[in-house]
């Protein structure tokens, strides 16, 4: 009888979640909203290849989440991902332009 309590406990827990959070809007940009965007040198290339390959995955990151120093392997774990995926990868030019954009941009 006891664990039937608890258990009936758990999953008024868990639905009270589940409802609280239906309809909540995520807050990752997607491609359409990444044009809107604000970001330091929109018109540059590296602003653009960010735009281009960040928001396929997930939306645009805010350039100050993290530091100049962590961006390149943010960036390679990033890539990794991507090649996983199977969606379209930048060239290692494009990736040096992203990388360089970010850490020019970073916090």
């Amino acid at each position: 009888m006891r664990y039937l309590v608890i258990a009936a406990a758990v999953m008024a827990i868990l639905a009270g979640v589940i409802f609280s959070t239906a309809g909540k809007k995520m807050m990752h940009a997607t491609s359409s909203e990444v044009a809107v965007m604000e970001l330091p040198e929109p018109n540059s290339a590296g602003a653009g290849l960010f735009k281009q390959y960040c928001a396929q995955c997930h939306g645009l990151p805010g350039i100050d989440t993290h530091t100049a120093a962590d961006w390149p392997r943010a960036v390679e774990r990033m890539m990794a991902n991507i090649s996983a995926s199977g969606k379209q990868m930048p060239s290692d030019g494009e990736r040096d332009l992203i990388v360089n954009y970010l850490v020019r941009h970073a916090k």
